[in-house]
C-alpha cells in the first residue's frame, strides 16, 4: 500500500513536471422555464449547473427552417434569463424553440471549466456539432392568441385574407386590435391608402383613439399616423410654394417708408404664414418679434393671431417719402418739421467711452428712435436717427 500511494505520487509530480493538468468532467443540468407576455414578449430562463458567465442563447423558429426570434443572456448564480420579441410570430402554428450554450463563445474562464470545444462536460443535453459539444435543450410551442390578433397577424405577415378581418369586425366593430391590424394591413398592401382620411388612416385613428401604445400593434399604428401627418404637411406646404410667387426682390428693393401703413414692400396687416413662403423667419428675445437675416436690422413685430403690426429697421435706404429715415440727423429733421424740439435722455457714458443720449420721436404712424453721442472731454453732439418704426394706428 505505501508502494502504491508512493507510484501515485511520482506519477502526479511526472505529469505537473512534463506540464500538464487535469480537469474534472462536469455533468451538465438545464431547464426551461417560459412566460407569454400577451404574445408579445417571451421570457424563456431556467436554472443551469454551467458556469457563471456562461452565454445562453435562445432560438424561436418554424419547421421549413424560418427563423422568427433570437436572443441572448448570460448565467449568473445558475440563473440565466433571455427575452425573446414574439409580436410578428404566427399564432397556432408549432414552433421549436432551441435554448443552447456553445463553448467556443465562452470566455476563457469558462472554458477553462468546460472545455475549449466542451469536452469537460457530460449529460444527456450534449450534442455534437462540428467537431465540439453543445448543451441543447429543444423544446415545442405553440402561440394561442384571438381570431381577430391571429387574423392580423397573418395579414402583416402577407399570408392572410383580408375579408375574415373585416368579417370580424362586421360582428365586433370596436374591437381596436382588429381595427389596428387591417388599417396596416391596407397601408402594407395598398399604396393608394397611404395618405390622410383614407379607409386606412381611420382605422388606426379609431383603433388608438384614447388608449396609451401599450403593445407593438398600437406603437406601429401610432407611427403611421404620425408619419401620414407628416406627409401631408409637407405636400400641403409643397402646394403653397408652388403657389406663391417669389416676393424676394420686391422686399429688397423696395425702401420706401409709409407711416401707418409699411415699410417699404412689408405692409402692416401681413400675415405671418404668407411671409414665411419667401424668407426664414428668425424670433429674436421679444415675444412675437422675427428678424431676417438677408435684410440686416429689420425687425416684424405680428400679433398672436400672426398679423404684422409694427415693422422697423436701421438700414439707411429706406426713407420716408421726405427722405427722412435711419441716419437722417437733426437739421434733416427741422426742414421737415420747423421748430422741432427733441428732448433726450441724462448722458450715459457707455463702453466706446462716450456719453450717449437717447430719444423717442412719435409721429402718427412712425416712430424715430434718436441717439446724440459725443466725446464727454469735447462735447460737441452728434444727432442722428438710428431706427424707425412704422406701426399700425388703431382706428
Amino acid at each position: 500500500m505505501k508502494h502504491f500511494r508512493s507510484g501515485v505520487f511520482l506519477i502526479w509530480a511526472w505529469l505537473a513536471l512534463a506540464g500538464c493538468h487535469l480537469t474534472w468532467v462536469k455533468p451538465i443540468q438545464l431547464n426551461v422555464r417560459l412566460t407569454n407576455e400577451r404574445n408579445e414578449l417571451l421570457t424563456v430562463e431556467g436554472e443551469t449547473s454551467l458556469p457563471d458567465g456562461a452565454i445562453m442563447e435562445a432560438r424561436l423558429t418554424q419547421d421549413d427552417g424560418r427563423r422568427w426570434a433570437v436572443g441572448r443572456g448570460w448565467v449568473r448564480r445558475g440563473h440565466y434569463y433571455i427575452v425573446l420579441e414574439i409580436n410578428r410570430c404566427p399564432g397556432f402554428k408549432p414552433l421549436t424553440l432551441d435554448v443552447y450554450f456553445d463553448p467556443l463563445l465562452a470566455s476563457s474562464d469558462v472554458q477553462r471549466v468546460v472545455g475549449m470545444r466542451g469536452e469537460a462536460m457530460s449529460g444527456d443535453l450534449l450534442v455534437e456539432s462540428h467537431d465540439r459539444f453543445l448543451v441543447l435543450k429543444r423544446t415545442r410551442v405553440i402561440l394561442t392568441m384571438s381570431a381577430s390578433d391571429l387574423a392580423a397577424r397573418r395579414l402583416l405577415q402577407g399570408d392572410g385574407d383580408v375579408n375574415e378581418l373585416q368579417s370580424y369586425l362586421v360582428r365586433h366593430p370596436n374591437d381596436a386590435a382588429s381595427l389596428i391590424g387591417l388599417g396596416l394591413a391596407y397601408l402594407k398592401h395598398r399604396p393608394s391608402q397611404q395618405y390622410v382620411q383614407s379607409e386606412a388612416y381611420k382605422m388606426l385613428l379609431q383603433g388608438v383613439r384614447g388608449k396609451p401604445a401599450s403593445n407593438a400593434l398600437e406603437m406601429e399604428g401610432r407611427r403611421w399616423i404620425a408619419r401620414l401627418d407628416e406627409k401631408a404637411k409637407r405636400e400641403a406646404e409643397e402646394r403653397e410654394r408652388r403657389k406663391a410667387p417669389t416676393y424676394s426682390s420686391r422686399f429688397l428693393n423696395q425702401t420706401q417708408i409709409r407711416p401707418g401703413q409699411a415699410l417699404g414692400a412689408f405692409q402692416l396687416g401681413m400675415g405671418e404664414q404668407f411671409l414665411r413662403m419667401s424668407f426664414r423667419l428668425r424670433p429674436t428675445e421679444t415675444k412675437g418679434q422675427f428678424a431676417i437675416d438677408v435684410l440686416p436690422g429689420l425687425l416684424l413685430s405680428f400679433t398672436e393671431g400672426g398679423s404684422l403690426v409694427r415693422a422697423s429697421t436701421s438700414d439707411t435706404r429706406y426713407r420716408t417719402q421726405e427722405g427722412i429715415g435711419p441716419g437722417s440727423d437733426v437739421e434733416e429733421l427741422q426742414r421737415v418739421m420747423p421748430g422741432l424740439t427733441i428732448q433726450f435722455s441724462p448722458p450715459v457714458t457707455e463702453a466706446d467711452g462716450r456719453a450717449h443720449r437717447y430719444a423717442t420721436m412719435e409721429l402718427k404712424g412712425l416712430n424715430l428712435y434718436m441717439e446724440q453721442s459725443y466725446d464727454p472731454s469735447f462735447p460737441l453732439p452728434e444727432s442722428t436717427v438710428k431706427r424707425v418704426e412704422v406701426y399700425l394706428v388703431s382706428p
